[in-house]
């Protein structure tokens, strides 16, 4: 699916040849290397073909990245960009970061994740998911697939990553209150490779576990992966987190169970909307909230649709 979304992108690039662009607009992701982030990537895509601003997107390989992400919003502010979009891969380092932003005039909007700092003068608005309340909807639906005393197992983000906090605290709280045992909480990085390790060593640990609930899509793909590998797919819920298109075809295939969906294309829609709010000197709010859903088998398809006619209207 990322071929498609990349295939995508690259005929919107064709389509604006030749067409003057207005000024650039930066989108600083925490990572390129999913298909969530290229997903947000084509809204934010979509708000500069409807508009004409330039909008360059750019990511480090990986959320872990700090350094990497943090050189991009120095050098892009230093570049003289109308604005940046941010998704903080680390919410207090990047905070001198933006403030080397605000210091040259460059505004910047955060997505995603919000910056842990109390100065909110660094940005002109957030637009994000409100990632503690969607933990607890996340716990909320897999509770009623659970019984107490039934064993649970967490798979998150990096740690020190609120965003990753809050959606690992969110389900816990859920969990605890309905008389789930939370057995392990592990980080895994938001990768699929990493989560296939910390997942076998989980259930080798707690052979009966009933449920993983996973803070990202990639994760929870890699769960499912060890689950698979250990033959206990059929005994053994497994939960995500974005809503990601492999994420979407494994409910599809009846593999993963199901996924708190974000909507990504939404964010970078939104965030890219907001800063040329803020470059055309209209009012903007200080915090925007995307929506979340459960997505399983009895709204994917549905859910898969309605992502790809979005895109389709882009081509």
């Amino acid at each position: 699916m990322v071929l498609l979304v990349l295939a995508v992108l690259g005929s919107m690039a064709f389509a604006r040849g030749g067409q003057e662009s207005k000024d650039e607009i930066a989108v600083i992701l925490m990572a390129l290397d999913s298909d969530w982030w290229h997903m947000v990537e084509v809204g934010a895509k979509i708000a500069g073909s409807e508009t004409g601003y330039k909008v360059t997107v750019i990511g480090p390989s990986a959320e872990t990245d700090v350094q990497g992400q943090m050189n991009m919003v120095e050098d892009t502010a230093a570049r003289g960009v109308k604005a940046i979009v941010l998704a903080p891969n680390q919410p207090t380092s990047l905070v001198p970061s933006v403030q080397k932003a605000k210091d040259l005039k460059v505004p910047v909007v955060i997505i995603d994740a919000k910056l842990t700092t109390t100065d909110e003068s660094l940005f002109a608005c957030f637009f994000g998911t409100g990632n503690y309340n969607a933990g607890r909807i996340a716990g909320d639906y897999l509770v009623k697939k659970l019984n107490a005393g039934d064993k649970v197992a967490i798979i998150r983000g990096n740690t020190g990553q609120t965003l990753h906090d809050e959606r690992t605290n969110g389900a816990k709280d859920v969990f605890e209150a309905a008389g789930m045992r939370v057995v392990s909480i592990q980080p895994a990085d938001s990768k699929r490779d990493l989560a296939v390790n910390v997942s076998e060593n989980i259930l080798q640990a707690n052979p009966d576990l009933k449920c993983i609930y996973c803070t990202n899509d990639e994760m929870a793909l890699g769960a499912y992966q060890a689950v698979e590998n250990a033959q206990k797919q059929d005994q053994i819920t497994i939960m995500g987190f974005d809503g990601a298109f492999g994420a979407l075809d494994s409910i599809a295939a009846g593999q993963l169970t199901a996924s708190l969906a974000q909507m990504p294309i939404e964010l970078g829609y939104w965030g890219v909307k907001r800063a040329i709010d803020v470059i055309e000197g209209r009012p903007v709010e200080k915090y925007y909230d995307n929506e979340v859903t459960v997505v399983d088998k009895n709204n994917v398809a549905n859910f898969r649709a309605e992502l790809d006619r979005k895109i389709s209207q882009i081509k």
